[in-house]
């Protein structure tokens, strides 16, 4: 057996002839602006607060209070302030009808929603 080479996993270049290699003319030289201003005095990049102590949170509400608080809300909902809420539906789909009529579309089931809306914000109940 003979004694075989590594093989390398290197190539080697040749270096390019004289007549290969080209020069590119210097267009002209970039020059950041951060090395052309003089220089001034250091800026303070830190940002100085106030020491204070910790603040404690406010005590936790109680639950049962919460509770309370949201049976209240919920007994007395207003249905004058929600739109979606018809108070007469009757007299609501006959305005309904009416503005349809006079805004010039077709009063079905995809326009009656928007008719009923309009309705009401006009008041016409």
């Amino acid at each position: 057996m003979t004694a075989r080479k590594p093989r390398s996993t290197r190539t080697t270049k040749a270096a390019p002839a004289e007549g290969d290699l080209k020069v590119t003319p210097e267009e002209g030289k970039i020059e950041s602006p951060v090395t052309q201003a003089k220089p001034s005095d250091p800026v303070n990049l830190e940002v100085e607060t106030k020491d204070e102590e910790p603040v404690a949170p406010a005590p936790a509400v109680a639950p049962e209070k919460l509770q309370t608080d949201f049976r209240e809300k919920l007994a007395n909902k207003n249905t004058e302030d929600n739109v979606f809420v018809p108070s007469n539906p009757v007299a609501l789909e006959k305005a309904a009808a009416e503005v349809a009529k006079e805004q010039g579309f077709e009063f079905n089931r995809g326009t009656s929603i928007g008719a009923r809306l309009m309705a009401r914000a006009q008041k016409r109940l």
